[in-house]
């Protein structure tokens, strides 16, 4: 499964027409791993980095427990939506097993040290309602008959934007986050900059003047 997301992440950097990806899984179970159980082929199992390096949006919606390479697997979207029953945590500390595919590192960006160190160190599992709280996602639904529905509406809502300004969104977000404030702000500018010069740019404001949608073509 690891070598087809990755294989699938690289069709997709490839295809400059996709506006959005949206992660899931079948079953009551978003994906879950035993302590151990993934053996010592760490390089083999490596998806999250794959996932999160993509430039268009990545949206995961979450049908039931994320743990363990899992959560790390979600944690590389941009956003979380999920159903209340769901469950998140690290549980491999108390087996010896450390995160290996960037948990450790994409967590405390996520929701801060205190709250990473709490999951990591205790390798409880955080419910649907206390990952909200913290931040860990973004949204979740009433019902779990009702997640399709709300990532059909979250997907409207990104795509409904430029494409271009999405992943420039995206990428100054994502690299802001290693750079000094200042540094950050020049990397907004400069994004801008170039988001003017673009077709899609022109045609937004074209059509807030004629009153009409936008007609975004990506370019």
């Amino acid at each position: 499964m690891a070598s087809a997301i990755r294989e699938v992440c690289r069709l997709i950097g490839e295809d400059d027409g996709l506006r959005l990806v949206v992660l899931t899984a079948n079953g009551d179970v978003f994906s879950s791993c035993n302590p151990g159980q993934a053996g010592d082929d760490v390089e083999s199992l490596a998806v999250a980095s794959a996932v999160a390096g993509l430039s268009i949006p990545v949206l995961a919606a979450v049908n039931g427990d994320a743990t363990g390479p899992g959560l790390e697997l979600a944690l590389a979207a941009d956003l979380r939506i999920c159903v209340p029953a769901a469950r998140f945590g690290f549980t491999g500390l108390a087996h010896g097993v450390l995160p290996q595919d960037g948990g450790t590192q994409r967590l405390p960006r996520l929701v801060g040290p205190a709250w990473a160190r709490d999951m990591l160190l205790t390798g409880r599992l955080v419910d649907a309602q206390e990952a909200l709280a913290i931040g860990l996602v973004n949204r979740v639904v009433k019902e779990p008959t009702t997640l399709t529905a709300a990532v059909d509406e979250l997907a409207a809502q990104i795509t409904s934007g430029g494409p271009i300004g999405a992943r420039y969104a995206k990428e100054a977000v994502v690299k802001g986050m290693d750079l000094t404030l200042n540094q950050g702000l020049g990397l907004e500018a400069d994004l801008n900059v170039i988001l003017q010069s673009t077709s899609d740019r022109a045609d937004g404001i074209k059509s807030f003047l004629e009153k009409r949608g936008p007609e975004y073509s990506g370019s």
